[in-house]
């Protein structure tokens, strides 16, 4: 049984399960709808900021910065990109 700790490193980790349902509908807005989708690759901060079907997407102020940091040409690079975002890792080749 172990009494101290393995490692005291500090871990930073970025919190997204309030985040996660506005994440869901975005990704399925721009599955259903090829004008949001075209406008989400193009700029994603006005795809953000414009909503769809009247709903807005009520994120944290990280993670609106985060969306609107990738850069995709499809909705599959998107969904691979946000996912590195999200989780932190980068994968190079």
């Amino acid at each position: 049984m172990f009494t101290k700790p393995l490692t005291r490193q500090t871990i930073t980790t970025l919190d997204t399960a309030r985040d996660t349902d506005s994440i869901n509908r975005l990704l399925i807005a721009a599955a259903i709808s090829p004008r949001f989708c075209t406008t989400l690759l193009e700029d994603p901060q006005h795809a953000l900021q414009a909503g769809f079907g009247g709903e807005g997407f009520p994120l944290s102020q990280i993670i609106l910065d985060r969306l609107g940091s990738i850069r995709a040409s499809s909705l599959p690079e998107f969904v691979f990109k946000l996912n590195e975002v999200l989780t932190g890792s980068s994968c190079t080749t």
